[in-house]
């Protein structure tokens, strides 16, 4: 009869820690999910040593050399238009 009581009462807290730590993300999150940050959107290239990144929210367009900065900054204002230098 004790060992019974026994197994009982190690089952349930058992039980009721495992229900804790399943619900504690719905009560207290850790983490925030970042999906829609500064960069979502911006589609990326590189062929060889230039890098170009173009953002279609804005239409900018920055191309970069592996060993240098920032070496061309464009923004497209029409389709099929050519890009013009922002400075």
């Amino acid at each position: 009869m004790r060992i019974d009581w026994y197994t009982k009462g190690v089952l349930t807290i058992i039980a009721v820690l495992l229900g804790v730590i399943a619900l504690r993300p719905y009560v207290s999150p850790d983490a925030v999910a970042h999906a829609q940050g500064s960069f979502t959107g911006v589609q990326y290239s590189g062929p060889s040593n230039v890098y170009s990144f173009f953002d279609p929210r804005t239409g900018e367009v920055y191309a970069y050399f592996s060993d240098a900065g920032p070496t061309a900054h464009f923004r497209l204002t029409k389709l099929g238009a050519p890009p013009v230098t922002v400075k």
